[in-house]
């Protein structure tokens, strides 16, 4: 979807255009948001929608240009990275020699993963690639930051707010681009398309669901649905006509296992398997 934004818009469009969409989808929910949440909260869920939203999509957006989605896709899997260091570091994140190992062997799946996918890495323009390493950085902030601070915050609400707080400088900032010109001349549906659909599911719906996720557990089991991402992203591949080599099956194998070494203690397998099922039907373990 990012690649398609790029079709018709400037990296810094396409995050502006992006921050405005998910600030229209947010705007139902702003009345109740505003009474709800405490005011002296304003300034987390600030940072919260700098830190997890605005400057990320714009990195990415930004790499895209010069990199592969296979590059991105490996360096996207550091967000498990720095959560836990951000966590151990500036939260006190208790971590264990376990939880270390399941980031480290996701990651390991993730790179081969993605090198089973492609064979141009060498070519790959490296000081780009540098930027969703920062990205990544800013993820694991806002990861913490909601875990520690907003734990019994509605995350619909803030998430919206988040929105609406980053929203309307993005919609200021369109004023002074060509992307409400190229918009209205209706010659680049694709790219429109593709922004709104970033928008409403990659950004707002899917931040107010990891948010919900990381207070119903913690901060690094959240991060670790990272590693699905180029996973997903292969099986789509698969669907649009592409083959799958047997060492991105290892890739695969390795990244469930470094999941569950993450989310789980000493339990057995099909206790991991029990806490997936409650969590997904919001029942009490038994």
């Amino acid at each position: 979807m990012i690649k398609k934004s790029l079709i018709a818009f400037s990296p810094i469009e396409v995050v502006l255009l992006r921050i405005t969409v998910s600030f229209v989808a947010a705007i139902p929910f702003l009345i109740k948001a505003v009474r709800v949440v405490p005011h002296e909260k304003y300034f987390t869920i600030l940072q919260i929608g700098v830190f997890g939203t605005a400057i990320p999509a714009l990195l990415f957006a930004i790499a895209m240009t010069k990199t592969g989605s296979a590059v991105n896709g490996i360096l996207n899997s550091l967000s498990p990275l720095w959560t836990l260091l951000i966590g151990y570091f500036l939260f006190n994140m208790v971590i264990t020699t376990r939880k270390v190992s399941g980031v480290l062997i996701g990651f390991g799946g993730a790179l081969l993963l993605v090198v089973g996918k492609t064979s141009n890495l060498a070519d790959t323009d490296w000081l780009y690639a540098s930027l969703p390493l920062a990205a990544t950085f800013c993820y694991g902030l806002s990861s913490n930051l909601t875990k520690q601070k907003l734990q019994n915050q509605n995350p619909l609400y803030t998430t919206s707010l988040a929105m609406a707080i980053i929203g309307i400088p993005a919609i200021i900032g369109l004023l002074f681009t060509n992307a409400p010109q190229i918009v209205l001349s209706g010659t680049a549906w694709i790219s429109v398309g593709s922004i709104v659909f970033l928008a409403v599911f990659g950004t707002f719906i899917a931040w107010m669901l990891f948010y919900r996720l990381v207070q119903r557990t913690d901060a690094l089991f959240a991060a670790s649905v990272t590693y699905l991402i180029p996973l997903v992203a292969i099986l789509w591949g698969l669907l649009d006509g592409e083959h799958l080599s047997p060492i991105q099956f290892g890739g695969m194998m390795l990244i469930l296992l470094g999941v569950y070494f993450t989310t789980t203690q000493k339990s057995k397998p099909y206790q991991l398997l029990a806490r997936l099922v409650c969590f997904i039907t919001k029942t009490k373990r038994l």
